[in-house]
């Protein structure tokens, strides 16, 4: 048995209907049972609907969320948040603010706009949360910001990367249910799913070789690299499934449900180191 799988949520156990289907709820129960813990990493924010998968999957247990900078209980307790520096804030505001395009400032419980336009009102739908507007400067200068997110039409990724200030981390996912749209994350440097992950299994001891993440897209790479049991879902962006060679099925065949059954019944080859 593998101790620990860690699931990212868009486009790995969510797809184009925006909800879990039954299927994964069926394998989480049968991997749960078997004493197998079920993590959510995402980076979505500990709030509406994620705060909900995540009770799911393992209401005693600790989650990711914003990208790797916040980790912490369905209950509210917070094990580790990382705050993103206010000088890189402001630098991320200016950039947005001269580009036009859609800036969220998170902090652990909430989520900042400027302004609501139809692209950030679609996706605070997703996210079931109600964005609150607000001067974004004003936010920075008073709240825990933990993470931005720029919130743009797919193909802008690498452009937006060029705009993201020194000492932060950029990371970039799809939603199979806002097609067309690309979510750039941006954390303190050195603050990732993988920084996350490894937090995790520090504090619920499990080591990491022992540690199955199953992700589909490239803000997923640094999870998969430090885990012992990367998977990726068919439907991953080519970039994961040249890197990986163990794929699962696509998100809306309950592919992550394959990986779920896998830990459960995983053999350690007697051949293998360790």
């Amino acid at each position: 048995m593998i101790p620990l799988v860690v699931l990212d949520i868009d486009g790995t156990i969510v797809g184009t209907g925006g909800q879990v289907q039954q299927c994964i709820w069926d394998a989480v129960d049968r991997a749960t049972e078997v004493g197998v813990k079920v993590v959510a990493c995402t980076g979505r924010p500990a709030l509406g609907t994620s705060l909900k998968i995540a009770q799911r999957l393992g209401p005693n247990n600790p989650h990711v969320f914003q990208s790797g900078a916040h980790v912490g209980y369905p209950d509210g307790r917070t094990l580790k948040a990382s705050a993103l520096g206010s000088a890189a804030t402001q630098r991320l505001i200016e950039s947005s603010r001269r580009l036009g395009i859609v800036l969220e400032l998170y902090t652990p419980n909430a989520l900042f706009v400027e302004r609501k336009t139809p692209l950030s009102e679609a996706h605070a739908k997703l996210l079931g949360v109600a964005p609150i507007v607000r001067d974004l400067e004003d936010v920075a200068a008073k709240e825990p910001v933990v993470r931005a997110q720029w919130v743009v039409s797919e193909g802008r990724e690498h452009e937006l990367a060029a705009h993201a200030p020194e000492g932060v981390q950029v990371s970039h996912a799809t939603s199979p249910a806002l097609p067309g749209v690309a979510f750039v994350s941006v954390t303190n440097e050195g603050v990732s799913k993988a920084s996350a992950v490894v937090r995790l299994a520090e504090h619920l001891r499990i080591d990491l070789e022992d540690v199955m993440a199953v992700g589909d897209s490239g803000g997923d790479i640094p999870m998969l690299d430090v885990v012992g049991h990367p998977r990726v879902m068919a439907n991953a962006t080519d970039e994961l499934l040249e890197r990986y060679r163990n794929v699962v099925g696509d998100v809306e065949e309950c592919g992550a449900a394959e990986a779920l059954d896998e830990a459960m019944t995983w053999r350690r080859d007697v051949s293998e180191p360790g």
